[in-house]
C-alpha cells in the first residue's frame, strides 16, 4: 500500500503553525530533556551537598547556624521547593529513560505491538488493547480547588510574611501604646505582596494550562489509520498503542509515535516543546539515546511541516511525553 496514493499531499501552513505556537511549554520540556541527560552530575553534585551539610551539622558550626535560623529557614524552604518540582521531573525523566521504543529496529517495533505493516491491527487486538489503556485523550487539568489556593496564599516564603505581618499588626495594637500607624501600614504593606505573590502563582498555573490546552487542541479531527489491512480515518481518542498511521505536512502527531517510515523530505516542527525554531528531519534510525531529542520519536503535538510519514502509536493519552509532563 502507498501512502502517496491513498492520501494527498497538502501544503504546510507555516504561518497558521507559528501564530498556534504556544511557547511556556517549551521551559518545561527542556527542563525534562535537561534531567534524561545530565542525571549523573545530578547526583554528584546532591552528594557534594551531602558532604557540605555534614560539615554545616558540626559542633562549631552549629551555634553560629543558630543564630541564622530565620534566614535558613526561607532559604531551605525554597530550596524543598526547587527540589520538589526537580524531583517530580525527575521521575519523569526516569520512566521515559527506561522507555525502549526509539532504541528497537523496524522489525522489532512491530513485533513489540503485535502489529503488521501491510494489516496493521485486528479488530479483536483493538478493542483488547482499548480496555486497558483507555482512550486517547489528555486527563483534564484540575480546576482551582482549596488546597490550590491555600498553597497559594500560605505556601514557600508567604508563611513567613504572614508571621511578619502579625508583629506588625500586634505592635500597632494592643502592644503599642500609643499605637503607631507605621506599624499597621508595614502590616497592610506585607498583607499586599502575599496577594501579589498569590496573584503571580495562579497566574503561572493558568498559563500552564492554556499551553497544554492550545496543544490538545491542535491535535486533528481525524487521523489516518491502518487496521485489519485498510486504511481509514479514525478520531485521534480511539488509538491504542501499535496503531500504524500516516501522517503528513500539516498534520499534527496525534499521540506519541515511533516513525519506520519517512520520506526524503520529512521535516517535523517541534517547537512548541523544545524552543527551537529549526525543523527537525525525520529519521527512523536512533540518532540519540535521550528519548526526547532522537529523531525517530514524534511526540504529541508535534507537526509535519514538510512530506510524510509512516509511524507506529506507542503511547496514548497521559502516557504520553505532552501527559506526564
Amino acid at each position: 500500500m502507498e501512502f502517496q496514493l491513498s492520501i494527498e499531499s497538502r501544503p504546510p501552513t507555516m504561518a497558521r503553525i507559528k501564530s498556534e505556537r504556544p511557547v511556556f511549554l517549551a521551559s518545561e520540556y527542556r527542563t525534562l530533556s535537561v534531567h534524561m541527560d545530565e542525571d549523573e552530575r545530578q547526583q554528584t553534585r546532591r552528594q557534594r551537598a551531602r558532604r557540605r551539610w555534614h560539615i554545616l551539622q558540626s559542633a562549631w558550626w552549629r551555634e553560629l547556624a543558630n543564630e541564622l535560623v530565620p534566614l535558613r529557614t526561607a532559604h531551605e524552604q525554597h530550596e524543598t521547593e526547587e527540589q520538589q518540582r526537580n524531583a517530580s521531573l525527575a521521575k519523569v525523566a526516569r520512566q521515559l529513560r527506561n522507555l525502549p521504543f526509539h532504541k528497537d529496529t523496524i522489525g522489532e517495533i512491530y513485533t513489540r505491538f503485535h502489529t503488521s505493516p501491510a494489516q496493521g491491527l485486528e479488530s479483536q487486538a483493538i478493542t483488547r488493547l482499548r480496555g486497558y489503556h483507555g482512550y486517547n485523550v489528555l486527563r483534564p487539568a484540575s480546576r482551582i480547588a482549596v488546597a490550590n489556593v491555600i498553597r497559594w496564599f500560605f505556601g514557600g516564603f508567604n508563611r513567613f510574611l504572614w508571621v511578619a505581618m502579625v508583629v506588625f499588626w500586634l505592635c500597632w495594637k494592643p502592644i503599642g501604646n500609643p499605637p503607631q500607624p507605621g506599624n499597621m501600614a508595614l502590616a497592610i504593606v506585607i498583607i499586599f505582596v502575599i496577594c501579589l505573590q498569590a496573584m503571580f502563582s495562579a497566574w503561572q498555573q493558568w498559563i500552564t494550562s492554556r499551553a497544554m490546552h492550545s496543544i490538545a487542541s491542535m491535535i486533528p479531527a481525524e487521523t489516518v489509520v491502518l487496521r485489519d489491512g485498510v486504511a481509514a480515518r479514525v478520531a485521534p481518542a480511539e488509538l491504542v498503542p501499535g496503531d500504524v498511521v500516516y501522517l503528513r505536512a500539516g498534520d499534527r502527531a496525534p499521540a506519541d509515535v515511533r516513525l519506520v517510515e519517512v520520506s526524503a523530505d520529512l521535516l517535523l516542527d517541534r517547537s512548541a516543546f523544545s524552543g527551537s525554531p529549526e525543523p527537525t528531519v525525520g529519521d527512523v534510525n536512533c540518532t540519540s539515546a535521550n528519548y526526547l531529542e532522537t529523531r525517530n520519536i514524534v511526540v504529541m503535538g508535534a507537526n509535519v511541516t514538510q512530506g510524510h510519514c509512516r509511524a507506529i502509536v506507542v503511547s496514548t493519552g497521559d502516557k504520553t511525553v505532552l501527559g506526564r509532563i
